[in-house]
């Protein structure tokens, strides 16, 4: 206790030095501070981005291949499609991490209407002979589909059911096959309440045997404002859609097996490193030599190429600021052990230990670097946010990002949002690196006078006071 007191005191004497040694300190663990800070941000958002857009893979038409097939005369139009069962296998790859399926139905009723649907003349098939995919034929007696159904959501519309831009009013969500949520107009078109059962025909065949029967598990509120494309139809009225469960339009379309049912999927891989063997996995499973895998990468570089340039930059000036630092630091220190030396000299003459001695010296540097640690986090974390705003900016003008608010990516449906500023925030990875950076300027600092303590003798350094 005694040695604390002392050590505690010997700050408050030697105001001159000590001040000179916690400024150099605090600026030290504050420019520090500022790149770690920034750095741990950025390592965030790079990890978070690479798991949204680096791994979210799309399959695209090969406009090269499929051209050269035309020219060549060998098109064939089953090429130029990919069938449901290579989704479907597709989602079950080892390499994806997630797999959002959903698909689509066109039906048709002479009981059920739908909104803005008008008398519109069927089409006269006459005695036209229509072929299915397995070479059956299909009814001639075709209708014009006037109910659309959705077999599961895609991201979208699950977000405007998360958000309240459509929300349940009544009974609940489809769990089961054969449940199906509408819309609360739809359902006061046609009188339909929780438990009524709705039948959708197929528009190529009206048979019993390829009726899609469904029962209404609730009725959803549709506050989202469509598109004004200027024409009214059944099928682009967003209040007409009757959503049932992914796995009740797999089964149906195995039943009617004439593609009526379409099928979307976006996958999502482990690791973006994936995708070449993900590639080969898709295309030896059946997808065309006509088309190809590829990831969102221009939403990768529009958001983690500056954040990673940014993270360089801090990395940089971090090395910088302690290599500097440091080197005036052990200067600092040596000046000051040697203005010291007269005090160690009495210390040691009046009977105290060389490890009493070290130990005054490391409780004065624990305590200044403590004080320095706590004003260094605290102006690193005040001033992290204005300097990393001003990195980004000039990694988004390098890049030439700054000329649009939105990027569109080849392949994807959603907009991406551009980085244009990095939230900045002090968390507990931050404070530890710093600390221990704290630490290791401690111990470099201390050991000086440890090794001058243990160096000479107090005789010594007595007779070389002058």
């Amino acid at each position: 206790m005694y040695i604390f007191k002392n050590a505690l005191k010997n700050l408050a004497r030697n105001k001159g030095r000590n001040s000179l040694l916690g400024i150099i300190m605090i600026a030290i663990l504050s420019c520090t501070a500022i790149s770690i800070i920034i750095n741990t941000t950025a390592k965030g958002i790079i990890e978070d981005y690479k798991n949204k857009f680096g791994s979210e893979v799309f399959i695209q038409a090969n406009q090269e291949k499929q051209n050269e097939k035309i020219a060549n005369g060998t098109y064939n139009p089953k090429d130029f499609n990919i069938s449901n069962q290579v989704y479907e296998e597709l989602s079950k790859s080892e390499y994806v991490k997630e797999a959002i399926m959903s698909s689509s139905y066109r039906g048709y009723s002479d009981n059920i209407k739908s909104l803005d649907q008008k008398e519109i003349q069927e089409p006269n098939m006459g005695n036209v002979s229509v072929i299915g995919p397995n070479g059956g034929n299909i009814s001639s007696n075709m209708k014009i589909p006037n109910l659309n159904i959705l077999g599961g959501l895609n991201p979208m519309g699950t977000k405007e059911f998360e958000s309240g831009a459509r929300k349940i009013i009544d009974g609940k969500s489809p769990k089961n096959d054969g449940e199906a949520i509408i819309s609360e107009d739809f359902a006061k078109l046609n009188n339909l309440k929780v438990g009524s059962v709705l039948k959708a025909q197929n528009p190529k065949d009206q048979s019993d045997s390829k009726t899609l029967v469904l029962t209404i598990s609730g009725i959803y509120f549709d506050g989202v404002k469509g598109e004004d494309l200027g024409i009214k139809h059944p099928m682009i009225n967003r209040k007409n859609e009757i959503i049932t469960t992914y796995n009740t339009l797999k089964e149906y379309d195995k039943k009617v097996q004439d593609d009526s049912v379409a099928i979307e999927a976006k996958y999502y891989l482990k690791s973006p490193d994936l995708l070449n063997k993900f590639n080969e996995e898709a295309h030896d499973k059946g997808l065309s030599e006509l088309y190809d895998v590829s990831i969102d990468a221009a939403s990768y570089n529009n958001i983690v190429k500056p954040v990673e340039g940014l993270k360089k930059i801090s990395n940089i000036f971090m090395i910088l600021v302690l290599g500097f630092g440091s080197s005036v630091l052990i200067l600092i220190s040596i000046l000051s052990i040697r203005e010291r030396k007269y005090e160690i000299g009495v210390l040691r003459a009046m009977g105290m230990k060389k490890g009493k001695v070290a130990l005054g010296f490391i409780f004065e540097t624990l305590s200044m670097m403590t004080l320095s640690l706590v004003v260094g986090l605290s102006i690193g974390s005040f001033s992290s946010q204005p300097v990393s705003n001003m990195l980004l900016k000039s990694q988004l003008e390098a890049k030439n990002d700054i000329s649009s608010s939105f990027t569109f990516t080849v392949g994807s449906q959603q907009q991406v949002p551009k980085l244009e500023s990095l939230n900045t925030h002090l968390n507990g990875e931050a404070i530890l690196i710093i600390s221990l950076i704290a630490l290791l300027l401690g111990v470099i600092s201390v050991s000086i006078g440890i090794i001058y303590i243990n160096r000479y003798e107090p005789r010594k350094i007595l007779t070389e006071r002058n």
